[in-house]
């Protein structure tokens, strides 16, 4: 083996033990970002929040102040719900642009009604 093959073997062992030192590196940082206990809630205090506003509901004749995850899963549903209702209009919108014609499916007559229904603004 020539002395420049030795090099490159080298500099191409090198770089792959640098690549996945690099790759293990990255799947261990996103496990840390994404792991709950570190960053989200731990269970205990989760816990304790709940029985908290149990006792909070119980003081107020049934009626407690909503927890943060009951706040997001309800902005959760509004913001779903808004959604799906704008999905829906723009459904309707867009089918009522097409003419539904029930007799033979003539492109002329299709092309012609479409071109009269158009709206035309004039050109200064």
């Amino acid at each position: 083996m020539s002395p420049q093959m030795r090099v490159a073997l080298e500099i191409a062992g090198a770089a792959a033990v640098l690549l996945f030192a690099a790759i293990g590196a990255l799947v261990s940082l996103m496990y840390l970002l994404t792991n709950p206990l570190i960053f989200g809630e731990p269970a205990r205090e989760r816990r304790r929040a709940k029985r908290r506003a149990r006792r909070l509901k119980k003081r107020r004749g049934g009626e407690a102040e909503p927890t943060r995850e009951e706040r997001f899963e309800e902005h959760d549903r509004r913001r779903r719900a808004a959604a799906l209702a704008a999905a829906i209009a723009r459904a309707e919108h867009e089918s009522s642009e097409v003419p539904h014609v029930d007799g033979p499916a003539d492109w002329r007559l299709l092309h012609r009604e479409l071109r009269l229904h158009q709206r035309v603004g004039r050109r200064t």
